[in-house]
């Protein structure tokens, strides 16, 4: 045993060493993603009407542009890329470190090989009880009802294929054109979203999250984006997946 010791201290501090040269939690996830989801009462109180307007949402306090207006000063598209190592888009309108967010205009194409790391490295808290215990009002207060909301209507465009096959169809058509395509969208899914309404959930965002979902069919990541959802909702939701 004394001559494990050492052995074991030395690994110990390579771990450790690991940890301040990266910036990332011995369970993987890094620590400015801890940091940053642990503050988000703080971001949220912080973050002005301006920062929201910039990403075009007049709902601050629903749906992704709003979350990400809370975030992004703090772990943008440039931090998120230099953390993972891989590019948040492979291909679309944005320019780089930023966003484009023309409903008429091309949409960006994800990187699954980048959803898959935030997947494995996003969630705090997945692998620590104790600091999940400590995150979980954060949670409930700022992601639990967009996140049931992506969840559900994921469920609810897979229970359709045909449909939605051809609503991604003229969309398509729609976006080549630049011709309302965002609000065909919108319409395509209003007797969707005022259906869930009825069941609870925001009407709003699970409008635009039928949309999200469209996207990342035909950019070939929802699979990813499901699989990383379906994982912070077993951490912090799992009775709603029940």
């Amino acid at each position: 045993m004394r001559r494990l010791f050492p052995v074991i201290t030395i690994g110990a501090g390579i771990l450790l060493m690991a940890q301040v040269i990266t910036g990332q939690s011995l369970t993987g996830v890094p620590e400015i993603l801890r940091a940053t989801f642990a503050d988000l009462p703080k971001l949220a109180k912080a973050t002005t009407q301006r920062e929201y307007r910039a990403l075009k949402t007049w709902l601050p306090d629903r749906g992704l542009r709003g979350l990400y207006a809370k975030v992004r000063h703090k772990t943008g598209i440039a931090v998120l890329e230099e953390l993972s190592g891989e590019k948040v888009f492979l291909k679309g309108p944005h320019p780089k470190g930023g966003l484009n967010l023309d409903a008429n205009a091309d949409f960006g194409r994800y990187n699954p090989a980048f959803v898959r790391w935030l997947a494995a490295h996003g969630i705090p808290g997945r692998q620590d009880p104790v600091l999940r215990q400590k995150l979980q009002p954060v949670y409930d207060q700022h992601l639990r009802r967009t996140a049931r909301g992506f969840f559900t209507t994921h469920q609810s465009q897979q229970a359709q294929p045909g449909r939605m096959g051809k609503i991604q169809a003229q969309y398509l058509k729609l976006l080549k054109a630049r011709r309302g395509a965002g609000y065909y969208l919108q319409e395509s899914f209003r007797p969707d979203a005022d259906r869930l309404k009825q069941a609870g959930h925001d009407w709003f965002e699970v409008t635009v999250s039928h949309g999200f979902w469209v996207r990342r069919t035909i950019d070939g990541t929802a699979d990813e984006f499901h699989t990383a959802l379906s994982l912070l909702l077993e951490t912090y939701d799992p009775g709603f997946l029940k």
